[in-house]
């Protein structure tokens, strides 16, 4: 297709609005990507639907809370896109546009699958969970726990999934069953879309729109194919986001990147937009209240949801725009920070609240707790790894869709100036890392062979540790509660083995494989620890903090992602001192 919109015609120069930035817009897109920590936290406590982590604790409270979000949060940054499309096919032309979309979209697809998405699948899979192109299954633990609060729930059955991640990355690329691109769905499906509507698109952006004057009714039009869409295709084609069998959402998600294409090229919409939100907002409301109803079977009509669903979506997205048309109307260095981080966060995020929360939820705390400190770590982790591990640098603002370092941000062009930076921060490293190994060789100085019998879980149960072989191993010799209700030896009835699981737990070996790092290293890894209360198997590290203590961490794939605990070598119970955290 040659470059025909280089320069534009007579109908094209007449309808062009000046190139100034769209505050208002930009503080939606700020407000649509950076939700995304929300409404992805919210729904690791919600019962469904699918995340990648998973509490074992869920409420119903977080499944409203996230069925709201997800009525308007996508069709708003669709419409955006299309709305974003229009003014950089007006202004550039189709060749320059084309261009931009490889930039902006196609390099970070490609850098996210490959750089982020491997270990949110994998975590994924670990949580007992396996969303593919083909659907969505889970383990019996993860149903029995999702039936318990939705009992209407059934899902084809998984294997709980134990390999480690080495084992698991070359699949993700040779698997199509264990390929995902995760939440970077949006960008696929986006850069999909331009492509294949861009004869239609080159058409509309030529139209002469001067002579229009759309009524108020015109804005709520797109509500007859969005509720037309559910009703005829949602309950037919559900899903997963794999392009190819996933026509209600395709035809969906068109529908309202085409609108906000629409709105561009006719601007006269803005006046009637901004007479018409408060309207649209009571209306949007006013549904999501039958909605709410509905979810709450007072009464069962799923023509009725599936329609709701398109009027309230549609009505909460106009009022959006049109509130923010009225009230966003200065910009400022915030904002303009915002606007330039959001679509890296965007794709940043998910990495975050997966990996921070597939820790978080195997903290012992309640569920509010869990939501809050996770809520907060999320939004720190990935405005941080935007911060200072995108926005300074060439090459990742290049892998995220960035535009280039403006030359008053970077005084020494080329990879020089990068050099440099990273060799500043390679030095604040080296001071962290001796401000960190001055309490750790103080804590070596008095290390000891792990070799003995520890109380573990605050007194809960006694592991002895013993060599087998040229390895350390660890097995349960006492339990303070070693029956069950029925009087019985406590079994390991979780393992997900069924030959395993009359086991009885004293006398089960918990660690093993664990090796000496290093000659004259007081820490031992490479080994597993298995935990009978879940049937789970965990790699090991052991270091010890003195004589008679030791920290004993089980991990995921990287050390990150995993919980310690502090075990007390038996018989040194009276040496008492200002104790560590029982768990980190």
């Amino acid at each position: 297709m040659t470059d025909s919109l280089s320069t534009p015609d007579a109908a094209t120069a007449a309808t062009a609005k000046p190139n100034a930035r769209r505050h208002d817009l930009d503080a939606l897109r700020v407000f649509g990507c950076y939700l995304l920590l929300l409404f992805h936290i919210a729904i690791i406590f919600s019962p469904a639907p699918f995340y990648h982590a998973r509490n074992a604790e869920t409420s119903f409270v977080f499944t409203i809370l996230g069925g709201f979000i997800s009525l308007w949060h996508m069709p708003l940054l669709f419409l955006l896109a299309g709305w974003s499309a229009a003014v950089s096919l007006r202004r550039r032309g189709t060749g320059s546009f084309l261009r931009e979309r490889w930039r902006k979209l196609a390099i970070p697809l490609v850098a996210g699958c490959v750089l982020l998405v491997p270990l949110i699948k994998y975590l994924e899979l670990r949580s007992g969970q396996d969303l593919n192109r083909r659907g969505f299954s889970v383990t019996a633990e993860v149903l029995e726990d999702m039936q318990a609060v939705l009992p209407q729930i059934e899902l084809p059955l998984m294997q709980p999934y134990d390999e480690g991640f080495l084992a698991f990355l070359p699949t993700f690329f040779t698997d199509l069953d264990r390929f995902s691109w995760s939440h970077l769905w949006f960008v696929a499906y986006l850069l999909v879309f331009t492509l294949v509507l861009l004869p239609i698109l080159v058409r509309w952006v030529r139209i002469d729109t001067r002579t229009l004057r759309p009524s108020r009714l015109a804005i709520y039009l797109p509500i007859l194919p969005l509720a037309a869409i559910q009703l005829v295709l949602r309950e037919r084609y559900p899903g997963p986001y794999n392009l190819y069998s996933d026509w209600a959402s395709v035809s969906y998600f068109v529908t309202y990147l085409l609108s906000g294409f629409a709105m561009a090229i006719l601007p006269q919409l803005e006046t009637v937009l901004a007479r018409e939100w408060r309207r649209s907002l009571a209306i949007g409301l006013g549904t999501t209240g039958v909605l709410l109803l509905g979810a709450l079977e007072w009464f069962q009509s799923s023509a009725v949801m599936l329609a709701g669903s398109a009027v309230a979506g549609w009505c909460f997205v106009v009022s959006l725009v049109g509130f923010a048309k009225e009230r966003v109307v200065t910009s400022g260095p915030r904002l303009r920070y915002l606007a330039e981080s959001a679509f890296s966060v965007y794709v940043l995020h998910q990495f975050v609240v997966t990996t921070l929360g597939f820790a978080v939820v195997q903290l012992p705390l309640g569920i509010l707790a869990k939501f809050s400190l996770l809520l907060v770590l999320a939004s720190a982790g990935t405005v941080g790894l935007y911060h200072f591990g995108v926005r300074p640098f060439r090459l990742t603002r290049f892998l995220l869709g960035m535009k280039p370092l403006p030359a008053s941000d970077d005084a020494s062009p080329g990879a020089g100036a990068a050099v440099r930076a990273i060799a500043q921060r390679a030095r604040q490293g080296a001071v962290l890392a001796g401000l960190v190994a001055i309490p750790l060789a103080s804590g070596s100085a008095n290390a000891a062979d792990p070799v003995g019998v520890w109380w573990v879980e605050g007194g809960a149960a006694q592991v002895e540790i013993a060599p087998c072989g040229d390895e350390l191993c660890g097995s349960v010799i006492w339990l303070r509660h070693p029956f069950n209700e029925q009087g019985c030896d406590l079994l390991d009835e979780h393992n997900g083995d069924p030959a395993l699981k009359n086991r009885p737990v004293v006398g089960l070996d918990v660690l093993r494989g664990l090796r000496l790092e290093g000659a004259g290293s007081q820490e031992w890894g490479g080994g597993e620890i298995y935990d009978p209360g879940s049937g789970r198997t965990y790699s090991a590290f052991v270091s010890m903090e003195g004589p008679d203590r030791m920290r004993v961490r089980g991990y995921l794939g990287f050390r990150i992602l995993g919980r310690t605990t502090r075990w007390l070598r038996v018989g040194s119970e009276n040496q008492c001192r200002a104790a560590s955290p029982a768990t980190e």
